[in-house]
């Protein structure tokens, strides 16, 4: 059976990756918003087109995590995130250096501009965390 972690995953690999549109964040919002959480990506989408107007964005807004708590979901501790959870991860390259992901059970799956990635949780430092609903369809 297909959850909508697998379906979001999917999506994200058949469709470009484009700034203001279908980007890391903006991907995560609307996994956000299928999952029943508030629609944060649609007061967002078009509001900027390059990666630096989309870093911009998201230091304005203090950054990811700031972002997603915009959706109001509840934060967790990052080593209690299950399948179906959006974390936020260091990727180690210095103050811009977070991205948004989806935990997969494992590890998590990050959209990023060269493409989806998934990563073993063992690889990866969890920063936030937060609770999402169903993820079972």
């Amino acid at each position: 059976m297909s959850d909508i972690v697998d379906e979001t995953l999917r999506y994200w690999r058949q469709t470009p990756f484009e700034y203001g549109q279908h980007d890391c964040l903006l991907s995560i919002g609307d996994y956000i918003a299928i999952t029943g959480g508030v629609d944060i990506s649609a007061t967002f989408r078009g509001k900027y087109y390059s990666e630096q107007e989309a870093r911009n964005f998201v230091h304005q807004h203090e950054g990811p995590q700031g972002l997603i708590d915009l959706t109001g979901l509840p934060q967790i501790d990052p080593c209690d995130a299950v399948r179906g959870d959006v974390v936020v991860l260091d990727t180690g390259t210095g103050s811009d250096g977070s991205v948004g992901a989806i935990c997969t059970g494992q590890g998590v799956a990050a959209r990023l501009e060269r493409g989806v990635i998934e990563i073993d949780l063992k690889y990866v430092k969890i920063t936030h965390a937060w609770k999402v609903g169903q993820c079972q369809q």
